[in-house]
């Protein structure tokens, strides 16, 4: 192989490594987030629509990473501000 075959290999292969860390993550988001839905959606009894909007405003107007506060909530750690109740200032149209 020559120096420039062997540079385009490496590069594809660092590219689709990253490319495979990317996803994922994005997977193990994705599924902390659901678990999260459903435990809103079971202790607060709402549809996953209902939850995810929940936890969305909540994160939103608190200016937290859903991700880790799904992981918070799964872990079963008290998140202050969380609740069945719509709050006029967590409110997203």
């Amino acid at each position: 192989m020559t120096t420039t075959t062997e540079q385009s290999l490496r590069a594809s292969v660092d590219y689709y490594k990253t490319l495979c860390d990317q996803l994922q993550h994005a997977l193990d988001s994705r599924v902390v987030i659901e678990q999260a839905k459903g435990l809103l959606a079971e202790r607060h009894q709402l549809d996953l629509d209902e939850a995810f909007h929940l936890l969305r405003s909540f994160c939103r107007a608190n200016n937290l990473k859903l991700t880790e506060t799904a992981r918070a909530i799964v872990a079963r750690q008290q998140v202050a501000g969380v609740s069945g109740e719509r709050q006029p200032s967590a409110a997203v149209s």
